[in-house]
């Protein structure tokens, strides 16, 4: 793990309570640092301070939830409007030039040159860092635990009131997700999304997708309404409630090996639907640096 450290990018942040190595929490969209250079990308504080920009909330409940459970975090600290590293790269969303009603100015009319840096600076030493976790903590048969958080806005711009105060996707590999829908589900105090308000049938987006369904590592996603963990006490709360809820299911031994199924092919393809790559969870800094954009 000190290696690890050693490596991270300026804006990955690796926060580790020990005690155990077979869980590892991601947060994509952890911050909203957007370096000097960049001059806010032409927005006002108050656009970079919303949801368009990280995953509010999702920081300081993952970090609980990493001490609760005592396994190690990764934080993705540079903000989603640089690059979304839960997009391809090659994904027009990824760089957005408007996103939810508002206009990034600073995304506009990138060059080919300028779109690269990005990737080389801010997307690729995120995958980079999972991607070298998971092969120190992959041995044999034993397959560790990815978690991903995230968090949403309970109203885009023009949509309708989300009313699922968390959310679990899944798609094929089903070992966490079910189990903890039926444990959410059971006291009757929530209103629990399966597959919503994003549906993992439809894509979980690159994380996910790339470094545990590619590979078939046992994997979990979340999402929590962003009103339900604005402020640090509900964080909190939140972690507190997941923690109880998630460290039985993690115990389980069983849990961690290789699914038997077939894994769906998403967005490890080129557009052009060749494979990117079918190797270990190691292969994907190789897999990144295989698509065209970095030709």
């Amino acid at each position: 793990m000190h290696g690890l450290r050693c490596e991270l990018g300026e804006f990955v942040e690796l926060f580790d309570p020990g005690r155990c190595d077979d869980v590892l929490i991601l947060v994509d969209h952890a911050g909203n640092c957007i370096p000097p250079e960049f001059d806010g990308l032409g927005l006002p504080r108050a656009e970079r301070e919303r949801h368009i920009a990280f995953d509010i909330g999702i920081a300081p409940l993952a970090r609980r939830l990493a001490r609760r459970l005592g396994v190690p975090a990764l934080f993705n600290h540079a903000s989603r409007l640089i690059i979304d590293p839960n997009r391809r790269p090659d994904d027009p969303a990824a760089i957005p030039e408007q996103v939810d009603g508002t206009v990034v100015p600073g995304n506009l009319g990138l060059t080919t040159a300028a779109r690269k840096a990005r990737i080389r600076r801010f997307f690729l030493p995120w995958h980079r860092a999972i991607a070298r976790w998971i092969a120190a903590h992959a041995r044999g048969n034993r397959a560790p635990v990815l978690l991903a958080l995230h968090s949403f806005t309970p109203r885009l711009m023009r949509g309708d009131y989300r009313p699922w105060q968390v959310g679990v996707l899944w798609r094929g590999d089903d070992r966490l997700a079910r189990p903890l829908l039926a444990a959410l589900r059971a006291p009757g105090d929530l209103v629990v999304g399966d597959n919503q308000p994003y549906s993992g049938i439809d894509g979980f987006g690159y994380t996910i997708e790339f470094h545990a369904q590619r590979t078939r590592l046992p994997h979990l996603l979340l999402e929590i309404r962003q009103d339900e963990i604005a402020s640090e006490a509900r964080a909190q709360a939140w972690a507190d409630r997941l923690a109880d809820l998630l460290a039985p299911l993690l115990a389980r031994r069983a849990l961690y090996s290789r699914w038997p199924g077939v894994p769906p092919v998403r967005a490890w393809k080129r557009p052009h639907g060749g494979a990117a790559a079918t190797g270990s969870a190691g292969c994907a800094i190789a897999a990144a640096q295989q698509l065209p954009f970095l030709a």
